[in-house]
């Protein structure tokens, strides 16, 4: 049994790097996205919609994006989508209004390519036996590092307001991708070779999305049921995600800087718990986990809407984060356990890295656990959400709370049939 110190090493260590920076720079603002669309003009509706356009922006080029990082290489895909982060996180920064944001949203999709790519390498490099504690500490140290981002993200705009606040963290990630991108170019190791071999690039193109479609068809049955979970995972996220700060400030009553310091209280129990969670994944069943996870977590979630104050929501709010101590890294190991290497880039782009989490921190519709087949069910779920908040605020929560119970029912139905 490997100890912690001999998994993180390598790809392991490297990709950790880079997701601290990240925890301190663009982890910041996701909390606060939903309020800096209203500060640009934005109406809750609006909120959706925006929201709506990420996965859509996805959509279309996760085949390529598999491809890519199947055949190109994992690392390429990395950089390359590093570099284009600077310019397009400088947009972010300087956009006049919401209208102008929803199009560098658009515009941003074309960063997918790194996600398949970096979620292949990840478990590319780390042994089937320890997953559990290599998605644990790729998890915890990153998120023990940026405990403090939510507070540092509160505590800038109650200083100086939404909008000027949310510009420099932007122009912060900026220069974050671009530290990022060079990192990784120069220590990232590749673990595939190269097979694009003569190929054209548009007979590329073609041959990424017929391949695409081919892998898909060849799924074997349990990770045609995890897909299923993860529909409706990411479905029930893009109706809850992005009103958590919204309901928490507009009926709930908490200041920015409230909802920051309660953020990063669940992130210190968050990164507290995820290495001892790591060691438990790796002992004992992870589909039967992942149920308890989803199960126990329904509760709180229907409870949220009723708290009131600052330490009532503190409370509601914390068996969530516990539960997504296990959560998160043992869904990331079992869909890791269920793929086969040479696919992973391409099954990866469909289904993307397998993560199921309570998201209450915002930024939901994109990064590496999205993926193809989980685009549609998100833009629904985001349109569908300004609808339904502006309806009854209590009903993002209620539906919720009822797609986690029936996730729950379908993990323990997952068998495992993929082997390294």
């Amino acid at each position: 049994m490997a100890s912690y110190r001999e998994v993180l090493r390598g790809n392991v260590l490297v990709l950790t790097l880079n997701n601290v920076i990240r925890q301190l720079t663009l982890f910041v603002t996701f909390p606060f996205f939903s309020l800096y669309i209203r500060a640009l003009g934005g109406s809750n509706r609006v909120i959706g919609l925006v929201n709506a356009l990420r996965p859509l922006s996805y959509m279309f080029l996760y085949p390529l994006a598999g491809g890519v990082a199947d055949a190109y290489g994992r690392v390429r895909a990395m950089v390359v989508s590093g570099y284009l982060g600077v310019l397009i996180f400088l947009l972010y920064a300087f956009a006049p209004d919401w209208r102008f944001l929803a199009a560098v949203v658009l515009l941003a999709g074309i960063r997918v390519i790194q996600f398949p790519a970096s979620s292949a390498l990840l478990a590319d490099s780390m042994p089937r036996d320890v997953r559990g504690r290599g998605y644990a500490l790729v998890t915890a140290l990153p998120s023990f590092v940026g405990i403090l981002s939510p507070f540092i993200g509160g505590y800038l705009i109650s200083l100086y307001g939404v909008e000027r606040a949310m510009r420099l963290l932007y122009a912060l990630t900026a220069a974050a991708s671009g530290l990022i991108a060079t990192i990784s170019l120069r220590f990232l190791r590749e673990t595939l070779p190269q097979r694009r071999g003569d190929r054209s690039l548009p007979r590329f193109l073609v041959d990424s999305y017929r391949d695409f479609v081919d892998v898909i068809r060849a799924l074997p049955r349990g990770l045609r049921l995890y897909a299923l979970i993860l529909v409706l995972a990411v479905f029930s996220t893009g109706l809850s995600t992005p009103y958590w700060v919204v309901y928490a400030k507009d009926v709930i009553g908490l200041k920015p800087y409230e909802w920051g310091v309660i953020l990063t209280a669940l992130s210190l129990v968050f990164s507290t718990l995820t290495l001892p969670a790591g060691l438990i994944i790796d002992r004992y069943e992870r589909r039967k986990i992942i149920a308890l996870c989803l199960a126990l977590s329904a509760i709180p979630i229907l409870a949220f809407p009723f708290s009131r104050g600052f330490h009532q929501t503190l409370l509601i709010l914390l068996p969530i984060a516990v539960a997504n101590t296990f959560l998160f890294p043992a869904a990331g190991a079992l869909m890791a356990d269920m793929t086969p290497k040479e696919l992973r880039g391409r099954v990866m782009a469909a289904l993307g890295r397998g993560m199921l989490i309570i998201n209450y921190r915002g930024g939901g519709g994109g990064g590496p656990g999205m993926g193809f087949f989980l685009t549609i069910p998100s833009i629904l779920g985001f349109l569908l959400g300004g609808l339904i908040y502006e309806a009854n605020p209590l009903y993002p929560w209620l539906i919720l709370a009822i797609t986690t119970v029936v996730s729950a029912v379908l993990a323990l139905m997952l068998r495992v049939e993929g082997e390294d």
